[in-house]
C-alpha cells in the first residue's frame, strides 16, 4: 500500500516537473515492478517457460505499452497480477496472429469506431469517460513493461480469446479451452497462425498515462470465430447484449 501511495504521488508530480518526467516515471514503474504482489506471478510459477512477446515492427515500444496498459487496467484491473499478465499476453498473441492487426494499438482499438463492434468493450461502451486513478495506471504500466520485456511466465499458452466466467459466449465451443485464471477463461484458436519470431523489448516509459487516440481498425477477418454475420462480438459477450 505504501508503494501504491508513493506511485500516486510520483505520477502527480510528473505534471509539475517538466524536465524530469521520464526519470520520475521510470522510478514509479521500477517501484511497481518491485512489489511482492506484482511479482507473484513470476515467483509462483518458477520453471514455467517465459512468454515471448511479438516483434514490434509497426509501433514504438512506448506506444505499444501505452495501449497495453490501458487495456490491462480496464479489462483486468481487479484481477491478480497473474490475471493481468494473462490478458496482456492474449493481446500480444493476437498481434502475432495473422487474423488480427499487427500492432498492439491496432488489436486493442479494433472495431472501436462502432458502438457494438469493439473487441474490448471499454473502447466503445463509455468506460473511457471514467479515467482510472494514477496508482492503477502506474501498476498497469508496470505489468505492460514486464510482459513486453519477456519477464513473465507464459500463462495462456497461445490463447487469443478470453471471457469472464459469468457469461457463456457463443464462440467458446469453437475454440480450445486453455485454462482459467481468477475470473477469466482463456481459449486458443484451432491451428496455428502466429507470425514469425518474437523479441523482448525495453520500454522507455513516458510520464503521461493518457489514452491514445483510437487507431483505425483493419477490416475484420471473415474466418475469425468471434465474428458472426460480418459483425464483431466483444470479448466475453454474445451478440445478445450481455455485458462484462
Amino acid at each position: 500500500m505504501r508503494v501504491i501511495r508513493g506511485q500516486a504521488r510520483l505520477v502527480r508530480a510528473l505534471r509539475r516537473v517538466g524536465t524530469l518526467r521520464r526519470v520520475i516515471a521510470a522510478i514509479a514503474i521500477t517501484a511497481a515492478i518491485a512489489q511482492p504482489g506484482a511479482a507473484s506471478a513470476q515467483t509462483n510459477l518458477q520453471g514455467a517457460p517465459l512468454f515471448l512477446p511479438p516483434i514490434l515492427a509497426g509501433e514504438t515500444p512506448e506506444t505499444a505499452a501505452q495501449c497495453l496498459a490501458l487495456a490491462i487496467t480496464y479489462e483486468a484491473g481487479l484481477e491478480p497480477a497473474q490475471g493481468q499478465e494473462a490478458v496482456a499476453q492474449v493481446i500480444l498473441n493476437r498481434v502475432r496472429h495473422t487474423a488480427y492487426p499487427d500492432t498492439v494499438c491496432g488489436v486493442v482499438w479494433q472495431g472501436a469506431q462502432r458502438r457494438t463492434g469493439c473487441q474490448f468493450t471499454f473502447t466503445c461502451d463509455g468506460s473511457l469517460r471514467r479515467p482510472r486513478n494514477a496508482a492503477a495506471m502506474a501498476g498497469a504500466w508496470a505489468v505492460a513493461a514486464r510482459v513486453l520485456a519477456g519477464q513473465t511466465a507464459d500463462h495462456v499458452r497461445g490463447a487469443t480469446h478470453y471471457h469472464a466466467d459469468y457469461v457463456s459466449p457463443y464462440w467458446a465451443p469453437s475454440l480450445t479451452r486453455v485454462r482459467q485464471i481468477a475470473r477469466h477463461i482463456f481459449y486458443r484458436s484451432p491451428g496455428s497462425g502466429l507470425r514469425g519470431d518474437g523479441a523482448p523489448v525495453t520500454v522507455a516509459l513516458s510520464a503521461e498515462h493518457s489514452a491514445p487516440s483510437p487507431v483505425p481498425s483493419a477490416a475484420p477477418p471473415a474466418h475469425d470465430p468471434v465474428i458472426r454475420n460480418g459483425e464483431f462480438a466483444p470479448w466475453g459477450l454474445s451478440l445478445g447484449g450481455e455485458r462484462r
